[in-house]
């Protein structure tokens, strides 16, 4: 997995991370994208999917993908960006190894996911436990480098698991696999573990209890910054640093 922040767009090699999008937006994307100056290539199809890789300004990878599947989840909608065109959410991820079959057996043994189809040196595993965000795509690279953790890389895949139960039996299951794993981790909304999986790449098991309504009500969701007791004397400095967001 390369993790190495892209600055040049020519390398396109690295962990991706792909959203849903509804059939025939891409070229709304593609023109947007062209007014704002975002670092992007040309739709491709990849596993009978159409998608648009795009960078953004830290040269994180990303792409847009219309599922081969139907994507019934709602929209987030705006006055420039309707339901015909918005993101519907997490797609799929990829991760680039130089040997793929210590990471699918983790995929395979401990998550459940199966092997769906492969595309040259694209692998691709899915889960039935949900109908969307269920798709991991590896890349086997022989000549890939480790990456570093800087801007524009990604630090961890998350799997989610409704409580934690399941997690435990997660756990003992990358024990017996031979995997080092972390205690159970406080995220005030949910509870995490994390491991490496063979190929250096981390990985999260989260749990969906007790939820992002601990303290706050539904409707205010995203709305107010929240952080942990920890760092609630570094508000005013934290507030400073931040973006102002508009929609």
């Amino acid at each position: 997995m390369d993790l190495c922040k892209t600055r040049n767009y020519r390398r396109w090699h690295g962990t991706e991370i792909g959203y849903s999008v509804p059939e025939g937006s891409l070229d709304f994307w593609t023109k947007r994208f062209d007014e704002y100056k975002v670092r992007h290539r040309q739709p491709l199809e990849r596993f009978g999917e159409k998608l648009l890789p795009f960078q953004d300004p830290d040269g994180l990878e990303l792409n847009l993908i219309v599922p081969s599947t139907e994507d019934n989840r709602t929209a987030w909608e705006t006055d420039a960006i309707k339901k015909d065109t918005a993101t519907k959410g997490f797609h799929s991820v990829i991760l680039r190894l130089r040997d793929i079959k210590p990471t699918a057996a983790v995929l395979t043994d401990i998550f459940g996911y199966k092997l769906l189809k492969q595309e040259g040196n694209y692998y691709r595993f899915v889960t039935d436990a949900i109908s969307t965000a269920a798709i991991v795509d590896i890349i086997e690279d022989v000549n890939g480098k480790p990456g570093i953790v800087a801007g524009g890389t990604n630090h961890h895949v998350a799997f989610r698991v409704k409580n934690e139960e399941i997690q435990m039996k997660i756990k003992e299951k990358v024990i017996a696999h031979g995997l080092r794993i972390t205690d159970k981790i406080d995220r005030n909304y949910f509870f995490s573990l994390y491991f490496r999986e063979p190929g250096g790449i981390l990985f999260e098991i989260a749990t969906d209890n007790p939820g992002f309504t601990v303290d706050e009500d539904v409707k205010e969701l995203g709305t107010h910054l929240k952080l942990p007791v920890q760092y609630e004397p570094e508000r005013p400095q934290i507030e400073k640093q931040l973006p102002v967001l508009t929609q």
